[in-house]
């Protein structure tokens, strides 16, 4: 697997952002969002992008999202895409002296199944955690740079599934109907485990981010359109409230005009975008739901992101 590396010049080694691609763990790769992920390096942050393994899609299977026949990407079930995501952390931790960027102050970013991705790799400390009593120690060893740490310190999610079976529920509960049938056998969460995922309930759960969260789980920011029709806004919801419980500093905004895969031009171009934001510290356990943005709080967007890693991953 390959991984491209943006490094701004500055007097002292910046620190890192991982980024994950999207594409449903069925298609993309990592020179997908490169404007994005160049516009942050702009900011002083060395970015990586990082090709993980894909989901195999059986003979004769007709996936819900059509993946590109000439993506040349490997394609496994899982866990071995967490085993990618954790071994490209590891990696560039092994490799900072050579490229010039902080090993100590990584996060993670991605967008939908690389949110999803992000997400996982921010709440699973190792991914041996993953087995439990569904994989085997053989699925879940590191390989790459095992004298590195995976984890990190900081991670920003788009628009993340969190919880795969409780998706297709949020879509009816809200009245919404959805593009995809989550709960069906070619769904990309049922092509990303290997097997329909009402079915696969244990693997469901090894799989789900918001399994994983505890009060060592690092602070996290998330933003989640509204109007959301592939990935239901509540699963960004259910985690937010997850880490709340756990006491772990958290973000959540809800853009109210945006649908999926929105990007940054999308935030810059019309700062009229209605927001809802939700807000708790960890040290204070101040809370605050409202329609308004929070005081001291940017909107959604690249300022509000470079505060949060400002705030997670600088010294």
């Amino acid at each position: 697997m390959k991984l491209d590396l943006y490094v701004p010049q500055t007097e002292s080694d910046p620190p890192l952002l991982v980024y994950f691609h999207g594409g449903g763990w069925i298609a993309g790769t990592r020179k997908e969002d490169t404007a994005m992920l160049r516009r942050l390096a702009e900011t002083g942050y060395a970015v990586a992008t990082v090709d993980y393994r894909l989901s195999e899609i059986p003979d004769g299977m007709e996936p819900a999202l059509e993946p590109d026949p000439d993506n040349p990407t490997p394609r496994a079930t899982f866990p071995a895409q967490i085993l990618d995501t954790k071994a490209s952390v590891r990696w560039l931790r092994a490799n900072a002296g050579q490229y010039g960027y902080d090993a100590d102050q990584v996060a993670v970013w991605g967008t939908s199944a690389g949110s999803h991705l992000a997400a996982l790799t921010a709440t699973v400390d190792d991914v041996t955690d993953v087995a439990g009593d569904v994989y085997t120690d053989e699925q879940t060893t590191p390989t790459v740079a095992t004298e590195q740490s995976g984890t990190v310190q900081a991670a920003m999610l788009w628009f993340t599934p969190t919880d795969f079976l409780r998706m297709q529920d949020q879509f009816e509960r809200e009245g919404v109907s959805g593009v995809i049938s989550h709960n069906a056998a070619n769904s990309p969460e049922s092509l990303l485990l290997g097997g329909q995922i009402t079915e696969n309930e244990a693997k469901v759960e090894r799989a789900n981010p918001i399994t994983y969260v505890d009060e060592g789980t690092p602070p996290m920011q998330m933003m989640h359109g509204l109007q959301d029709r592939v990935v239901p806004y509540l699963q960004d919801v259910i985690l937010y409230e997850s880490l709340q419980d756990a006491g772990v500093d958290a973000t959540l905004y809800l853009l109210h005009e945006l649908g999926h895969e929105f990007f940054f031009d999308d935030l810059i171009t019309d700062p009229t975008i209605k927001q809802t934001v939700r807000v708790t510290h960890t040290h204070t356990s101040d809370t605050s739901i409202s329609g308004d943005l929070v005081a001291g709080r940017a909107p959604a967007g690249p300022e509000a992101m470079t505060d949060f890693l400002a705030r997670t991953i600088h010294d």
